[in-house]
């Protein structure tokens, strides 16, 4: 039986609808419930703010130079991740319901205090093989890595996250291609930072990082490669200790329940690489709020980055106090 024709006519607009906000902006119709928030809080900033907003103002760092190329370099202390500020509102990601050892100040003290002093328990005899490199390398040449690429393995990588130990501090490192021509520029950039790491320290990084970085790597031309540093992988580890008590073995799932932190206003992986594409795409924008829009998501990609490399830190720092 034919529907009736205002019902027809209402569910074609509400079709069109939403087949012009996933050509526009990449988005899954799965974030359509949240658009007509996120506008009204985007607009919202944008009338506040002096300015157009830009890649330097949301993401301060600077421009650098490998490989004949360019790409954007940030470089800051660790704990501005977990320290937001008043106005930044969910787009840059939060840290809730964490407990006392939690707090970036209390997580940089506690690192030091085990990694760098005497508050190391476990001993090299008493860690799996695959974790001791976490003992036996000095704690100045330990390196923290995530990377965020354009979708599954063998896609270009736009974002790779350094962590490690700096001027008394855990000091974070990131590596962003602007466009997908600066991917290789990235990439040199960060094996230049990658050159005197003695020990590496992922999350599922032998099945995905090391393997898809070092095959874009290759894509792009860079040939002359440093040797890749030991390698720790936390994810077998997390298996052994918790799968039979946890849902699953994701980051996040060891976050919360190992780290004692929630994350709110987080960019859910699986939206990354669109969110991405949607930056690139509006780069060249006429559209000011467009372009503002999809930089506070890279903002927020930035930040998930962060709190990913952040939490694997405190889990090689409970795990090397017996805490877990």
């Amino acid at each position: 039986m034919p529907l009736p024709h205002d019902l027809f006519k209402r569910l074609s607009a509400l079709n069109r609808r939403h087949l012009d906000r996933h050509v526009t902006t990449g988005a899954d119709l799965a974030s359509d419930a949240a658009a007509p928030a996120d506008a009204a809080r985007d607009a919202a900033r944008d009338a506040d703010a002096d300015g157009p907003v830009t890649l330097e103002t949301l993401i301060p760092g600077r421009e650098r130079e490998a490989r004949g190329g360019r790409y954007w370099h940030v470089s800051r202390p660790a704990a501005d991740f977990l320290s937001p500020s008043p106005d930044a509102g969910a787009a840059e990601g939060d840290a809730l319901d964490a407990d006392a050892g939690a707090s970036p100040a209390s997580l940089a003290e506690r690192y030091r205090h085990v990694l760098c002093g005497a508050g190391r328990t476990v001993g090299p005899d008493a860690l799996h093989e695959s974790l001791r490199p976490l003992v036996t390398a000095a704690p100045q040449r330990l390196v923290y890595l995530d990377i965020e690429t354009c979708g599954l393995a063998g896609e270009p990588i736009f974002l790779v996250g350094l962590l490690g130990w700096s001027a008394g501090g855990l000091h974070l490192a990131q590596f962003l291609a602007r466009d997908y021509a600066e991917e290789g520029p990235m990439l040199a950039g960060a094996w230049q930072a990658l050159a005197d790491a003695d020990c590496l320290v992922t999350y599922n990084g032998k099945t995905f990082d090391v393997p898809t970085l070092g095959a874009r790597s290759l894509a792009c031309g860079l040939f002359d490669l440093p040797p890749c540093p030991e390698h720790v992988d936390l994810l077998p580890e997390a298996r052994r200790r918790w799968k039979a008590v946890l849902p699953n073995c994701r980051l996040q799932t060891i976050e919360m329940a190992v780290c004692g932190r929630r994350r709110r206003g987080d960019v859910p992986g699986a939206d990354i690489p669109a969110a991405y594409h949607a930056f690139v795409r509006s780069r060249q924008s006429a559209a000011p709020r467009r372009r503002g829009r999809d930089l506070r998501r890279l903002q927020g990609i930035l930040h998930h980055n962060a709190l990913d490399l952040l939490t694997l830190a405190d889990l090689v720092t409970r795990l090397l106090a017996g805490e877990v």
